[in-house]
């Protein structure tokens, strides 16, 4: 990205980064220069934000914990709708976003296949509302 190009909010797109690159390649393959590379930014901008890459690692997970809070809110509103199971799943795929989807890649059997969508599932891969080819 060249210098004096405002980046929208950097260090959300720098955690989203980190998390694809969890997914993708594991802990291992997580450096600074891969988050920054991944984000698009030069690596620079992640220490403009963050004192070194162990701090920034350290307020991702902050960050994903306050998710925590608020999630569990909105899980507590949504007892008594939906399935158990539905709801568990929406509310990890919520929390965790791209992380969860590669621990979760599908619903179970007669839940929705995302959060929003009515159709149930007919088998651990096939939304009913999927468009056929």
């Amino acid at each position: 990205m060249p210098t004096g190009v405002a980046m929208r909010d950097a260090r959300e797109q720098l955690f989203d980064a980190a998390e694809r690159i969890l997914v993708r390649d594991g802990p291992g393959a997580l450096t600074s220069r891969a988050v920054t590379a991944e984000a698009g930014c030069a690596k620079g901008v992640l220490h403009r934000h963050f004192a070194d890459f162990d701090a920034f690692l350290a307020e991702l997970v902050q960050d994903r914990i306050a998710r925590l809070g608020r999630q569990d809110a909105a899980l507590r509103e949504a007892a008594g709708t939906g399935t158990v199971a539905g709801n568990l799943t929406g509310a990890l795929i919520e929390l965790f976003g791209p992380v969860a989807r590669a621990i979760l890649p599908s619903s179970p059997p007669g839940t929705s296949c995302a959060p929003g969508c009515a159709g149930p599932r007919r088998s651990a891969s096939r939304c009913s509302r999927r468009a056929r080819p």
